[in-house]
């Protein structure tokens, strides 16, 4: 994990590890309408919106416009909607 992450090029299913805060997302190779889903080994915050997205990336709009602290085995699911990464879904185990 890190400030701002980049995902793999294969699939869309990642597996996040470390602790480091999550603001954004890379958003090179993702087209509006792509879907990932990252499952967390530790305890790791996801940031809501983000101020100031780096180059390359984009901010994380998440439920309830509040953080998400996912710990091991959760999972969160985001589209790229071409601007932002959207909450579609999240599973707390």
């Amino acid at each position: 994990s890190g400030s701002a992450i980049t995902l793999g090029a294969d699939g869309n299913f990642f597996d996040i590890t470390g602790v480091t805060t999550i603001d954004h997302i890379t958003t090179t190779g993702w087209t509006a309408g792509s879907t990932v889903a990252l499952q967390f080994d530790g305890s790791v915050t996801v940031t809501n919106n983000a101020a100031a997205p780096p180059a390359g990336t984009a901010a994380i709009l998440l439920s309830a416009s509040g953080n998400f602290a996912a710990t091991a085995n959760d999972t969160l699911t985001l589209v790229y909607d071409g601007a932002t990464w959207r909450e579609l879904a999240r599973t707390v185990i």
